[in-house]
C-alpha cells in the first residue's frame, strides 16, 4: 500500500471514474473493487509510483505504408490539451529517442524547470527503446500500443507504464 485499482478494458479511465488512487488498506481496496467492477472487463491493481517529475505518452500505430511509427509526447490528462508530440519511424536509436523527447515542450520539466526534481530520462529512453523493441518484434500482430501515462520519476528513480492499451490485428507479414 498505497496501490491503484483500474478498471481493464476501458479508456479514458480518469474521465469515467474507472480508477481509484491511493488506496490504503485492503478494507478501501475491497470498496473501491465494489464500485469498479461493473465499468470493465475486470480489475487490476499496481503500486502507485511516487516521484513522478512528468507523464509521457508513447504510442505506436501499425502504418500500411512505412510499418511500425512510434509517437512520443506529453501524456497524463494533457495529451489531447497540449497536442505535443513528436513522430519516429522505428527502428529507432537511444540517440533518436532522447533527441524526440528534447524537441517536445515537456522536456523542461524532465531537466528540472524551475527548481523541480531532474527526471530519470535515462530510464525514460530505456523504457521507451524497450517498448519499441517489443513492438518491432511483434510488428505483425500489433495493430495499435498506446501507453499513457509513462511516469518518468526522479533521478535514479525509474521510469513505470501507469496504463497501456494494446490493440492486436490479423498477423500480417511485414
Amino acid at each position: 500500500f498505497p496501490v491503484a485499482l483500474k478498471a481493464l478494458g476501458v479508456t479514458h479511465k480518469s474521465e469515467l471514474g474507472a480508477v481509484r488512487l491511493n488506496l490504503r488498506d485492503a478494507e478501501s481496496v475491497s470498496t473501491a473493487a465494489h464500485d469498479l467492477y461493473a465499468l470493465g472487463t475486470g480489475l487490476y491493481v499496481e503500486r502507485m509510483v511516487r516521484d513522478g517529475v512528468a507523464e509521457l505518452l508513447v504510442g505506436f500505430t501499425r502504418d500500411p505504408m512505412f510499418g511500425a511509427v512510434m509517437t512520443l509526447g506529453t501524456g497524463g490528462v494533457l495529451v489531447e490539451l497540449l497536442r505535443d508530440s513528436v513522430t519516429l519511424m522505428l527502428p529507432a536509436t537511444r540517440d533518436d529517442i532522447e533527441a524526440a523527447l528534447r524537441g517536445l515542450k515537456l522536456f523542461p520539466l524532465l531537466e528540472g524547470y524551475r527548481g523541480r526534481p531532474k527526471a530519470d530520462v535515462a530510464a525514460a529512453i530505456d523504457a521507451i527503446s524497450g517498448i519499441a523493441a517489443f513492438v518491432q518484434e511483434n510488428a505483425s500482430e500489433i495493430e495499435e500500443l498506446d501507453i499513457n501515462p509513462l511516469i518518468v520519476c526522479a533521478q535514479g528513480k525509474g521510469a513505470w507504464i501507469a496504463d497501456a492499451l494494446l490493440v492486436l490485428g490479423e498477423k500480417k507479414n511485414v
